[in-house]
């Protein structure tokens, strides 16, 4: 399943291009998703729900102060989440998310494969 923490993708809209969405924060518990973050429109929040058995997702991305945008999607099979967000009937595209990498403090011990 989907794992709670840092994630980090994009979306792409005709004209805008590809734009980024990094450190934003998903918690998968029960079937809801709640979360947090900020990109180029600006600070946002995440809310929806998953199927357990397939890991599809269907969430509402809220602009603070501003529009909402629907993301729909399902796993890739790599960790990612693929799927298309839309605004309304008039505006949509793709997107994809991931787990955000943990960053090597460059201090950790090494440990022998087996």
């Amino acid at each position: 399943m989907h794992p709670s923490g840092q994630w980090e993708g994009f979306w792409f809209q005709e004209h805008y291009g590809k734009q980024s969405m990094r450190a934003f924060t998903l918690r998968f518990e029960r079937g809801e998703i709640a979360g947090g973050g900020r990109d180029v429109i600006g600070p946002f929040t995440f809310s929806g729900a998953y199927d357990l058995p397939t890991g599809t997702i269907a969430m509402v991305k809220q602009y603070l102060g501003k529009h909402r945008v629907a993301y729909r999607g399902q796993p890739d099979g790599e960790g990612c989440i693929v799927g298309t967000w839309s605004i309304g009937d008039n505006w949509s595209g793709p997107f994809m998310m991931k787990p955000a990498a943990i960053e090597s403090r460059g201090d950790e011990p090494i440990q022998e494969m087996e």
